[in-house]
Parts: C-alpha cells; structure tokens; sequence
C-alpha cells in the first residue's frame, strides 16, 4: 500500500516482507491500580510472561515509575529498563487538540514529544487528533464543513510530515470524538492528506459501521491496528471471559478478525499489534483481560505475516484458525 515515507517497521535484518508482526500492550490498559503494574519490574514481568514483546507507551505512562526525572531522562531509563528484559517501547499515541494546533509555536511542542518517542526506542507516532468541541458529538456533522475538514489535512499533512522528517512513522487514529470518527469525513480528510490509520476498529463496530465504501477505504489505509473486544451497539470495550468458547460461538473475538481480515491481509507497515482493553465500561480486571487475548493477537499476527508475502490464509470458520488450541 505504500502511502508515502512510512516504512516497513521491525528487524531491518530481514527482507520487508519477512518482517514479523510483533504484540504489544497498549498504556490505557496500565493505568489502574494492580500489583502487576505498581512498579516498572512488575509491570516488565507480567508482559514478558503473558506474551508481549513490548509496549506501545507514551512517556507519560512512564513517569509513574520514574518520578521527579524529565521526560529525557524518563524515556531513556524505561527503554534501558525494557531492553534488559528482552522487550521493546515500539512507539506511542499522542494526542492534539484543534485549538492547541491553531496556536503559535505548536509544532515546536508536537517535534519535542516526537524526540521523545526516538529517546524510547520507538519507531512510531500514532496521533489522535480530537475534534474541534463545535462538531462533538453531532453525529458527524463536520463532513459537510469543506473547510474545516481542510484544515483538519492540513494538520495531519504537517504533523505527518515532522514524523517522516525524524524517521517516525506516522499514523492517525480511527477513533470517536477524533477528527477520524465520521468514516466519510475520514475519506475526504484521505483525500487531502495520504496517510497510513491506526485501525482501531471497535470504535466502527459498536456502533453498526461494518461496510461500504468509506470503511474499505479506512481497511485499506490501516498501517497500525489497537485491539479492543466490541458489541455492536453495545460496549465499545466488552468483557471475553472464555475467549476460546467466544471464538468457537463466533462471538466477539471472531467478529472483530473476520472484520479486520482485509486490513491483516496487506501486512501492517508498522508490524505491531497492540492490545488495550480499557479499563472501560464492563471491562475492569484490563490486565487479565488483554492477557487472556494474547493468543488471539498472535494469530491476527500470524495472519498479518502471510499477507505480507503475499499468502493468503483461509480462515472463513471458527475451526479453521484456533488461537486458543
């Protein structure tokens, strides 16, 4: 798909295509009160022994374990701290605000926080971009605003390119209450300014938006996947307390695949799957929840690797792919 200066993220050891997709734990998930995230060693323990290879954290989600030290000092100790246990920070999600954008200088602070994510050893910048507060939660209102939307390119076109400038791939964040949460005002906003998404599909799910020609479009440009179980028009963050008999009842764990399968069949250009459960609605026991989906993360990985060599992997029935055995 390439959409630019985006490239192939992972082992440059290795041809592009045989880069492998690695799985991540996403900081929302982190940020409760748990003994297995209560210090940086049991936070790395409860990754290295569920299964992630690393970490998708913002700076911010690292300072709990190093306070007092700037955001510097901060990244370069949790990398040292990740490193030493095998694990890698692979990037992180920042988040911009319209009106903080429209201000002067803003770049200077957005480049800061992109020097940041390379101090950890990140090799991504996902951006939510939250929506001006006049078209919140006016059921995509903003797709008739030619210029609004305009302005909305714009900034992605300049955040975009203050990534590629530093060697960051960049992507933008399918989210709700994000300037990418109308999928046909997310289409025009493609038009203007090619860039890879960051699929965080539940936020399509829960709400019924599961085809037409604007959903394609977004699959099509996914580079980056968040990972979340969703109930149309219900939880956009839903408890799995038996994955395995969910997967086998073609419950939520299949619906989600099934409806990422074309986005997984291009290979991911950031070679990260990242998990993030909540804590949200119904989901409150995050870590647990996300560890339990371990295994289906590594199959969406599994999945990914094929499609980027270009093999296509059946998976039309529940039996067909068994991420729980």
């Amino acid at each position: 798909m390439p959409l630019g200066y985006n490239k192939v993220l992972g082992d440059s050891r290795k041809s592009a295509e045989a880069r492998p997709h690695r799985v991540a734990l996403g900081d929302w998930p982190t940020m409760v009160q748990d003994p297995r995230a209560n210090t940086i060693d049991a936070l790395l323990g409860h990754a290295a022994s569920a299964g992630y290879e690393g970490f998708e954290f913002n700076v911010n989600s690292w300072k709990r374990y190093f306070p007092g030290d700037s955001d510097t000092v901060v990244a370069r100790k949790a990398r040292a701290a990740c490193e030493k246990m095998g694990l890698q920070i692979f990037g992180a999600t920042l988040f911009t605000h319209d009106e903080q954008l429209r201000k002067l200088g803003a770049m200077t602070g957005i480049i800061d926080q992109l020097k940041v994510v390379l101090d950890m050893g990140g090799e991504f910048a996902n951006f939510q971009m939250v929506i001006h507060p006049d078209y919140s939660n006016t059921a995509g209102l903003y797709r008739e605003d030619e210029r609004y939307l305009r302005d909305c390119a714009n900034q992605v076109t300049e955040i975009r390119d203050e990534c590629w400038k530093l060697g960051l791939n960049y992507y933008c964040e399918v989210h709700v209450d994000r300037i990418t949460e109308d999928p046909a005002a997310c289409s025009r906003i493609l038009d203007m300014a090619s860039c890879e998404l960051t699929g965080d599909m539940s936020h399509n799910i829960c709400r019924g938006f599961t085809k037409g020609k604007h959903i394609e479009r977004q699959l099509k440009h996914m580079g980056h996947t968040h990972v979340r179980m969703a109930r149309q028009y219900g939880d956009l963050s839903a408890v799995v307390e038996d994955p395995k008999a969910d997967w086998a009842a073609k419950g939520v764990t299949w619906q989600l695949f099934q409806f990422m399968k074309p986005a997984l069949a291009q290979g991911l250009s950031s070679r990260v799957i990242t998990g993030e459960t909540g804590p949200a609605f119904l989901v409150k026991d995050t870590l647990t929840q996300d560890a339990k989906l371990v295994p289906l993360y590594r199959a969406m990985a599994r999945v990914a690797d094929a499609g980027a060599q270009g093999i296509v992997v059946k998976v039309d029935d529940p039996a067909d792919l068994k991420p729980w055995g």
